[in-house]
C-alpha cells in the first residue's frame, strides 16, 4: 500500500469518526429526573432538570369526579405532549415538555389545576377522596383494607382520602355507602394564592394531610 493510499484511508477514518460521535450523542436517552415534583403556580420544591418530564395532571373537574376526555387528549397533544394514561378519575398522565406543563396549568387555554412528575411510570396509583352517603365507620376502612388500600385519612366530613391503585377505583366506588369517588382536588393557583400558601406549593397525590382543606361538592368559594 503506498503512502498516498494510506494517508486516504486514515483521513476516512477520522472523518467517519467525527461523524459518528455526533450521531451517538444524539440518540443517547435523555436523562429522566426522578424527584418528586409539582407544578401549580410554579415549580416545588425546584425546577426539573431536563426539558421533557413525565407528569400526572390533576384536570378541571368541578365539584364532582370526571375522566379524561377528548378535549384533554387535544390539548395536551396541541401543547406538544404524549398522553400515556388516562386514569379513571380526573388525572391524565403525559409526557411533556416544562414550557407545555405550565401553559396547561397555568395558560389562558389551562385545562388543569396542577401537575406532579412521575418518578415512576410503572406506578398508576392515584390520589383520591371518597365520598360518603352517611358517617364513615371502621367497617368501612376494612373494606379498603381488604382490597389492598391501606393508608387513609378520615377527613372532617364523610371522606376519606387515599392513594389507590387506578385499577381499584370502580370497586371502590361499588363499596356499600359510597356516595362517589374523585381524584383528590386542590384548587388551582389563584386560589392557592388567595389562601396564601407561599409559592402555590401543594403537597402530591397520595399524600395524606387530615387537615387539607376540600373542595366540596355545592361550596362556592
Amino acid at each position: 500500500m503506498d503512502q498516498n493510499t494510506s494517508s486516504f484511508l486514515l483521513s476516512a477514518f477520522l472523518v467517519s469518526g467525527c461523524i459518528l460521535a455526533p450521531l451517538r450523542a444524539q440518540t443517547s436517552p435523555q436523562t429522566r429526573d426522578t424527584a418528586d415534583l409539582a407544578f401549580v403556580c410554579e415549580w416545588q420544591p425546584r425546577p426539573p432538570i431536563t426539558r421533557r418530564v413525565i407528569v400526572d395532571l390533576s384536570l378541571h373537574a368541578g365539584q364532582f369526579n370526571r375522566t379524561p376526555n377528548g378535549e384533554d387528549v387535544r390539548a395536551v397533544q396541541a401543547a406538544g405532549g404524549r398522553v400515556l394514561y388516562q386514569f379513571r378519575v380526573a388525572l391524565l398522565r403525559a409526557e411533556l415538555d416544562t414550557g407545555a406543563v405550565r401553559a396547561l396549568v397555568t395558560g389562558p387555554a389551562a385545562i388543569a389545576d396542577a401537575a406532579f412528575t412521575v418518578p415512576d411510570p410503572s406506578n398508576f396509583d392515584a390520589g383520591v377522596q371518597i365520598f360518603y352517603k352517611r358517617p364513615i365507620t371502621d367497617a368501612d376502612e376494612e373494606a379498603l383494607r381488604q382490597l389492598g388500600v391501606y393508608d387513609s385519612a378520615r377527613m372532617p366530613i364523610p371522606v376519606l382520602q387515599t392513594a389507590s391503585p387506578d385499577s381499584l377505583i370502580p370497586r371502590i366506588a361499588a363499596l356499600p355507602g359510597v356516595q362517589f369517588v374523585r381524584a383528590t382536588a386542590y384548587g388551582g393557583c389563584v386560589e392557592l394564592q388567595q389562601r396564601g400558601v407561599p409559592g402555590g406549593s401543594t403537597p402530591r397525590p397520595g399524600r395524606l394531610r387530615s387537615n387539607m382543606r376540600l373542595k366540596l361538592p355545592g361550596a362556592h368559594e
